[in-house]
């Protein structure tokens, strides 16, 4: 059985995931002493401003399913610009990179769960979910009983004269 909004999240997560990488190729550009250039900043914002919409997305859509993980938005925030990250107090830029790595490892797992989810769906057969949609509802299940049993009724009244006349016979 597919189901395409589990689908699309995967997908999205994903694409979250390669966004959430290039985010690591900036911070470690942001703590290296060279020059930033305009267009470098430009970048590195628009590229924080989708992960934070992603992310977001991505929490609302998947509801009781993922653990919303504030360190996320944290680390945005942590970073305003590129030369902000040189500007860090010592030290600092070792807890980045941990909480870079730590909401990195948060998505993998997330990405994981979404998966083996996929899987299981993927053994469930289309055919059987039907039934057990139609059969689970009890006013079907009791039109069904209620069918079957005038139709058990029918047989008996037109068959039965039909059976005793041919045991009378064989008598």
């Amino acid at each position: 059985m597919r189901d395409r909004k589990l689908e699309q999240n995967i997908r999205r997560l994903e694409l979250l995931i390669e966004r959430w990488k290039q985010l690591s190729q900036y911070l470690d550009r942001g703590f290296q002493p060279h020059d930033i250039e305009a267009r470098e900043e430009s970048s590195f914002l628009d590229l924080k401003s989708g992960i934070a919409r992603e992310y977001e997305l991505l929490m609302t859509t998947l509801g009781t399913i993922s653990e919303r993980d504030e360190k996320v938005l944290r680390l945005l925030n942590v970073a305003p610009s590129l030369q902000s990250l040189r500007e860090m107090e010592e030290g600092m830029d070792k807890k980045v990179v941990g909480d870079w790595h730590s909401a990195f490892i948060a998505m993998q797992a997330l990405l994981g769960r979404l998966r083996g989810r996929q899987a299981t769906l993927a053994g469930v057969s289309s055919f059987r979910m039907g039934l057990i949609r139609v059969f689970g509802n009890p006013l079907i299940l009791l039109a069904f009983v209620i069918a079957a049993g005038y139709g058990i009724y029918r047989f008996v009244d037109e068959w039965a004269p039909k059976l005793q006349y041919f045991l009378e016979q064989n008598k």
